[in-house]
């Protein structure tokens, strides 16, 4: 007998197939996320849902489906379906994702932009911040006479110049004499890398509220204050007895110390001139000018007169006249200006109206100089420079070009003129003596200090008995400037050397 196999149920569900793959279901991460953790694994299975719309599958034969397992009995057909059309691995990058992992980035970048930005806006005030603390600091120290906590304020190059000794000895012998002071309202006045002023309102005593300066420098990123008053008395002995070296050499120190106090460049100022350093004492006097009207350091007119002087004739000496001409104005404009001051104004003033070749109004200062140069050797120079000027210099072009040469290591014109003449009188010998020529020096005035000379000869000449005359030279001279130029010559002549008479 056959046996049969039992009919397949329907209803049951069908066995997986031997060669059956495995199928595996991988759920979002977003629902994980709202899951709280929980795995998929420990989910109760679900029932599948008859479709609704769908109609019924036709009926198949018993036997294996195509694909292993029905395909409407699969409780996870919709992530078995996606998992055979796409085998790569998905991770849906939801917006809560997102957040969580770069929301930290993002602030951090936002706080680090704000805080730059902060920074940028703070960081020209913090110098600033620091110069008002520093001072107030300082002055603080001072007013209550705590003398060794001011020193340590003080520079390296302050320090150097001036122990602590010192500068305790210094304090307490200055301010014995001075009453109980008091300050208030510390501003900065002005300020750059290097150095700054501090305005502050001092009262002395019972005394009027006033404004008083103080100056620092920044000296390794930190403000400190310059010490100079050691400086002073030595460089204005220096000065007296004209040593003018020693006097450069303390200046120096002393700007190097406080470049921003107008003291410092306005003891420069005459050290530089004197010594001929007429480039450094223009920029050291216009330093100078311009502090001291900003920054009242106690100078008298006088002293004040002298640094517009010395710029003016720096100016003048580095033949830059356009710019001096409008120094002398103003120095022609200083109130209680005296006779003695004058003169030198005058003389100078011409000088830059000569190289500028306005002749009348160098002319004018000329004469003007007359009347007011009463001592030499300026009462000399000024008849002299006057005689050039209206023309009667005449001889004195003469004598210039006379000793002028030709060229360096010969006779002067004059001289090597006389020992030509001389040997034309040998050659010729006492019968022909009447046919030597005769010189004649001759000046005509020209313009200003500018004068034509003539060596002009006469002499008989031998084929004709008549006399003629000739100009063996003719001279262009400058008597202001104290050169000579040679308009016409020998063909063996040469333009003199220059020199100043």
């Amino acid at each position: 007998m056959a046996l049969n196999a039992p009919p397949k149920n329907s209803s049951a569900p069908a066995g997986p197939e031997k060669n059956q793959t495995q199928k595996v279901e991988m759920e979002s991460i977003q629902d994980t996320m709202d899951g709280k953790a929980r795995s998929f694994r420990e989910r109760p299975d679900e029932q599948p849902q008859p479709a609704q719309t769908a109609p019924p599958p036709p009926r198949t034969p018993p036997g294996p489906s195509p694909h292993g397992i029905d395909s409407g009995s699969s409780p996870f057909i919709a992530d078995s379906a996606r998992l055979r059309k796409d085998s790569t691995l998905r991770i849906n990058m939801t917006p809560s994702l997102f957040r969580r992992f770069f929301s930290p980035a993002i602030t951090a970048l936002l706080a680090l932009a704000l805080l730059t930005l902060l920074y940028r806006m703070a960081a020209p005030s913090i110098p600033r911040m620091r110069l008002l603390m520093t001072a107030k600091t300082y002055l603080t120290n001072i007013s209550q006479g705590k003398y060794d906590k001011a020193y340590e304020l003080l520079s390296a190059n302050s320090k150097t110049a001036c122990s602590l000794e010192d500068y305790l000895k210094n304090s307490r012998d200055y301010y014995a004499n001075v009453p109980a002071w008091q300050f208030r309202d510390i501003q900065v006045f002005t300020i750059n890398k290097d150095a700054a002023m501090v305005r502050y309102q001092l009262k002395e005593g019972t005394a009027e509220w006033k404004h008083d300066y103080i100056s620092f420098v920044r000296e390794h990123n930190r403000w400190v204050r310059p010490y100079i008053w050691g400086l002073f008395g030595p460089i204005n002995e220096a000065i007296k007895s004209q040593d003018f070296s020693q006097a450069l050499f303390l200046a120096q120190k002393l700007y190097l110390t406080d470049p921003m106090d107008p003291r410092s460049s306005g003891f420069l100022c005459s050290a530089e001139f004197h010594m001929g350093l007429y480039d450094k004492a223009s920029e050291s006097c216009r330093r100078a000018i311009d502090g001291a009207a900003v920054y009242p350091v106690g100078y008298s007119d006088e002293d004040l007169y002298w640094f517009n002087f010395y710029y003016a004739e720096s100016l003048r000496y580095m033949q830059r006249d356009s710019e001096a001409l409008p120094e002398y104005e103003k120095l022609m404009k200083w109130p209680g200006l005296t006779a003695k001051e004058q003169c030198p104004l005058f003389l100078s003033r011409a000088d830059s109206y000569i190289h500028l070749k306005d002749y009348p109004r160098a002319l004018r200062d000329v004469m003007s100089a007359e009347g007011a140069c009463f001592e030499n050797p300026e009462m000399t120079e000024a008849k002299k420079r006057l005689a050039r000027l209206s023309g009667a210099a005449g001889a004195e072009a003469v004598a210039f070009a006379q000793k002028s040469r030709f060229q360096a290591g010969i006779p002067p014109i004059a001289e090597a003129r006389r020992r030509q003449l001389e040997a034309m009188r040998e050659q010729l010998g006492p019968q022909k003596a009447k046919f030597l020529p005769r010189d004649q020096w001759l000046a005509v005035h020209l313009a200003g200090p500018e004068y034509k000379v003539f060596l002009r000869q006469e002499a008989l000449d031998p084929r004709t008995r008549q006399k003629e005359t000739k100009d063996v030279f003719v001279f262009h001279v400058n008597l202001w400037t104290g050169k000579a130029q040679v308009e016409n010559a020998a063909p063996q002549a040469a333009a003199p050397e220059n020199s100043k008479q």
